[in-house]
Order: structure tokens, then C-alpha cells, then sequence
């Protein structure tokens, strides 16, 4: 007798533990989209440009060193950290919807590339003391650790050169001379005897 007055109780037992592990899957199943959507999103660059206009910054990145060193925009663009990252990833909805709605939108969770970003592993060193061509006499280490200066303050268009007002990848000389005004009719100060000045550095 017991036993049949028990059963109800271990039926009902078993539909609720049968519940909520239904439950609980269709919950991980919804973040698992939830999370999919935007990390399949993200993961292409060229969604960057189905909600904004970045059209030619995608085309000038596509066409520069930068779409091997850095395969995604966020490589520059977001702060390093799996949190940073994924916050960019999820607030990526906002451009989603933009796009299915036609709105404009300006980017958000993105910002301009700091030094983090130019020397992550692989990628730009401070211990380089001159430039590419061996012409100028810049100690990396010095302009960016003890006068604070940004990579991007030298070399706005490294990525995108040209692109709008962002400018070129070679600082323009008019631009050391905001610092190093006292020296501009030092030619040594600044450049290597075995080279000739370049054009880059004349204007």
C-alpha cells in the first residue's frame, strides 16, 4: 500500500527534474545564439561596413600591410581583453538592427588605435632607433614612453592612409618641428649623413 501511495510523489518528482533540464538547456541553447550572432558578425570586417560609412576605410585597410598583420578591425580598434572584446562583440547588436532598419549609426565600443594596439605580439617595436629607409634618426622608445607621444600622432594613416583627413603614413616634417622647432637648421640632428633628405620629410 505504501508503495502506490508513493508513486504520484515520484512521477511528479521526475516531470519537475524533467522540467527544469529542459529548461535549463533551452536556456543555454538561447545565450548560445544570443552569443553566436554577433561573434559570427564580428568576425568578418567587412560587416563594418553594412552599417556605417567605412566603406573606403575597409578598401584602404584591405589594400595595406595592415589586412595580414591585423585580420580584423577590432585587432586596432578595441581595447585587448577578452571583456573588451566581447562587450564589442555583444553591443554589436545595436549595428545589427541599424542595418536591418536602414539606420546610421556611429560606431560605439571601437576607438583609435593606441600603442597597445601597435605593439602587440608580432606586430611594431619601440626599440627601432630610425626609419624603414634608415634615413631619419627616431628613437621610438623615447618619443612614445617619456614625451607621451601616441603612434598614430606620427603615423595617422598607417592603416588607412589617406582615407578622409586621417592623413599619410610618414609624419610630415612640419609636424617634428612643432617639437623640434630649435633644430630644423640641423640637418644632422634629424638625418643620417649616408642619405640625401627625403621628399617625404619636405613639406
Amino acid at each position: 500500500m505504501p508503495d502506490t501511495v508513493d508513486k504520484p510523489q515520484v512521477e511528479e518528482a521526475g516531470r519537475s527534474k524533467k522540467f527544469k533540464v529542459r529548461l535549463w538547456a533551452a536556456i543555454l541553447v538561447i545565450v548560445a545564439v544570443f552569443l553566436a550572432i554577433p561573434y559570427v558578425y564580428t568576425s568578418n570586417p567587412k560587416s563594418c561596413t553594412r552599417c556605417h560609412d567605412m566603406q573606403k576605410y575597409y578598401d584602404s585597410w584591405k589594400n595595406s600591410p595592415h589586412a595580414t598583420a591585423a585580420s580584423n578591425c577590432f585587432y586596432c580598434h578595441v581595447k585587448q581583453g577578452t571583456i573588451s572584446l566581447w562587450v564589442y562583440r555583444i553591443s554589436f547588436y545595436r549595428e545589427i538592427y541599424a542595418g536591418m532598419v536602414g539606420a546610421k549609426l556611429k560606431p560605439i565600443g571601437a576607438s583609435l588605435p593606441g600603442v597597445d594596439s601597435c605593439q602587440r605580439k608580432g606586430c611594431h617595436s619601440l626599440n627601432r632607433v630610425e626609419s624603414g629607409s634608415g634615413d631619419i634618426k627616431i628613437n621610438h622608445r623615447i618619443h612614445v614612453a617619456k614625451a607621451d607621444i601616441s603612434c598614430i600622432r606620427c603615423h595617422p594613416g598607417a592603416a588607412h592612409p589617406n582615407v578622409g583627413k586621417i592623413g599619410g603614413i610618414i609624419p610630415k616634417r612640419k609636424l617634428c618641428f612643432q617639437c623640434h622647432s630649435t633644430r630644423m637648421n640641423d640637418c644632422s640632428y634629424c638625418h643620417n649623413k649616408r642619405f640625401a633628405i627625403s621628399s617625404d620629410y619636405t613639406h
